[in-house]
């Protein structure tokens, strides 16, 4: 019962986290320790998190799944938009360094 759209979404979610999550533990040897990258490692495990429940449903009703699918969605395109929100901002402040 695994929509596509929440395989594309969970998935987009997944590489995109992963892959800025190592790009900011490689940019804390340049600019140094910043918190944003204890928000993206949280970030990285609610897109694993995700990925890895949605195989335990099999045994749920389909409205169940559905709701579940939902909501999960929902929490990935959040966190998409979280993690470019958060990379444009310390893109911003610590590398080009044209913040106030």
């Amino acid at each position: 019962m695994k929509t596509k759209t929440f395989s594309v979404v969970t998935t987009i979610a997944l590489v995109l986290t992963v892959l800025v999550t190592t790009l900011s533990v490689f940019g804390i040897t340049i600019t140094g320790v910043y918190p944003g990258i204890f928000v993206f490692i949280m970030l990285t495990l609610i897109a694993t998190s995700s990925k890895f429940f949605a195989k335990r449903l099999s045994k749920t009703s389909i409205d169940f799944k559905r709701r579940y699918f939902t909501s999960l969605i929902l929490i990935n395109l959040l966190v998409i938009l979280v993690v470019l929100w958060m990379t444009f901002v310390i893109v911003h402040d610590r590398v080009l360094k044209d913040c106030c």
